[in-house]
């Protein structure tokens, strides 16, 4: 709750440098007319400056600067105005308290009120470590000597957004940040959906490592739709007879492995398991039994494509060859999920190795585990779910992509936080995201952009105050971003820490020139790629 505020104006401090006055006002908007001849450091974009007002000092960030009339003499006695968003306050001290910085505002400066520009004292209580749990994860663009902390509850409890274009850093920021969270929280629940197998290299010892190897997501554990997509594919929309048929036959496959006692609980998505030979030997049965020879087509299309299916390698995390079919479920939510931690908060999944035209299905999977896993543990094992290059599997194409990968994320995004589910989207395209799940983003760390339409989606997505730091996206170096949202104090750019080389992604660029620079490679070289090729191994 706001302090009372006090009956009269507390009088500047004799070291406080008055730089203007406020000329206009408009919601959280406040126009300052700048001293002609204004001597000391010069108001930046990012710059914070002070207003007095009753009970409290009230800091905004100058978002604009121009010269509404400028001179051709350039000469000093031109109008300078400053454009302010207002961030926050300092309460009076009162009762020999600390003073601290907070959010909002409870009085707003008047007409007249004179801005003062910030001491170094003021801008410390500013960015001072929270008093929640935080974590640092870099440095404020405007003094190095400040470092940025983010609150994790706020960070994690209301969901984070990492976008830049390609090569600005953003997974070494995401790498730091989840450095950050699990040296604080040995026991945390981290799954990173790596799609190019980078994040590995990063945690070492303290992440499991899933590789596309050792993948375990046995085909009783899809949705009949995510089944449907992976045996149909593009098909799916035109097989409504086949669809018909295969959701009877894996009904009876369940009823069957519970001893053909049925019950109303278990429905065709029911994660138990049931025999891929009794589903193909029922199949059989069915074809046998058909008088009229041309209604075999649609039995036909299902045991051709289940052929292919259990003879391709790459489905093999999906058809184990094993004829023994286990209920291992607890095993693989374990393993993903981290139950227990075993000093290994992280799992990490590369799906480098999953073909593609079934990863939105494999991500979808994942994504709605996460979220009955965490539902069904009653807030007691919250879950970090960090999605790589979000964009490619949550579209906001309704022609591109699986709707349930986009559904199942769209649902963490809007109903996680109330049972422990938090979302990490990073991507370099967030113009191509579905909306529904960057609007629920309530901190967003924005890194170079270049592109108008991702500028005007991370303009759009985000809530805060900052609008004039966002014209800046195209001019961040590596490792700087815009942070905005629950999880830090204030709008601010940032440069993030660097990470030793052992701890960084291995997300290199390929360096050309050197590879170029002779004829190097032989046959022998491509007699491994395609030996790799032909075997899916990387």
């Amino acid at each position: 709750m706001l302090s009372e505020q006090s009956n009269t104006v507390e009088l500047p401090a004799a070291d406080d440098r008055n730089i203007g006055r406020v000329v206009s006002l408009s919601g959280s908007t406040v126009i300052g007319l700048i001293n002609v001849g204004n001597s000391g450091k010069p108001l930046q974009i990012g710059s914070l400056v002070k207003m007095r007002t009753r009970g409290a000092t009230v800091l905004g960030m100058v978002n604009g600067l121009s010269i509404p009339i400028p001179d051709g003499d350039a000469s000093n006695e031109e109008m300078r105005v400053a454009e302010m968003e207002l961030v926050g306050e300092v309460p009076d001290a009162a009762n020999g308290d600390a003073r601290h910085f907070r959010r909002g505002v409870s009085t707003s400066p008047t007409l007249g009120d004179h801005v003062y520009d910030t001491s170094p004292d003021d801008i410390a209580l500013v960015y001072a470590r929270p008093s929640e749990l935080a974590i640092e994860i870099g440095r404020v663009h405007q003094d190095n000597s400040l470092p940025v902390y983010v609150m994790v509850d706020n960070l994690l409890g209301k969901h984070f957004g990492i976008f830049g274009t390609t090569g600005s850093g953003k997974s070494c920021a995401v790498a730091l940040i989840l450095h950050g969270i699990i040296k604080q929280h040995t026991g945390a629940h981290v799954v990173v959906l790596d799609p190019h197998g980078e994040y590995a290299h990063a945690f070492g010892d303290q992440a499991e490592r899933i590789e596309p190897s050792d993948l375990q997501l046995p085909y009783w554990l899809f949705t009949f739709e995510e089944l449907l997509e992976i045996v149909f594919g593009a098909d799916t929309p035109d097989m409504v007879v086949e669809a018909g048929i295969l959701r009877e036959l894996i009904q009876n496959c369940k009823t069957a492995m519970l001893g053909g006692e049925r019950t109303g609980t278990i429905t065709v998505d029911t994660p138990l398991p049931y025999k891929m030979g009794d589903l193909t030997r029922m199949l059989d049965e069915l074809m046998g039994r058909l008088e009229n020879r041309s209604d075999l087509a649609p039995y036909q299309r299902i045991r051709n494509r289940l052929n292919s299916l259990l003879s391709d390698r790459r489905y093999s995390f999906m058809f184990p060859s094993s004829l023994v079919v286990r209920d291992n479920l607890t095993a693989i939510l374990g393993r993903i999920y981290r139950v227990p931690v075993n000093g290994k908060p992280l799992s990490i999944l590369n799906l480098s190795g999953v073909p593609s035209e079934v990863l939105n299905v494999v991500v979808s999977v994942l994504a709605r585990m996460t979220f009955d896993v965490a539902m069904w543990s009653d807030q007691q094992m919250p879950i970090l779910l960090v999605c790589e290059e979000a964009h490619r599997y949550a579209n906001n194409s309704q022609n591109e992509g699986f709707e349930p990968t986009r559904r199942a994320l769209a649902r963490i995004a809007k109903e996680g936080r109330k049972y422990g589910v938090s979302l990490g989207i990073v991507s370099q395209r967030p113009g191509e995201l579905a909306t529904s799940v960057l609007s629920q983003c309530n901190s967003i760390f924005a890194m170079r952009m270049t592109n108008q339409r991702d500028q005007d989606i991370i303009r759009a997505a985000m809530s805060d105050a900052g609008g004039g730091l966002l014209d800046t996206l195209p001019t961040l170096g590596d490792a700087e971003a815009i942070a905005v949202g629950e999880a830090v104090t204030v709008p601010m750019r940032l440069r993030f820490d660097e990470l030793p080389p052992e701890k960084m992604p291995k997300s290199n660029t390929a360096e050309f020139s050197s590879h170029w620079a002779n004829d190097g490679a032989g046959t022998d070289v491509l007699d491994a790629i395609v030996a790799r090729w032909r075997r899916q191994l990387r």
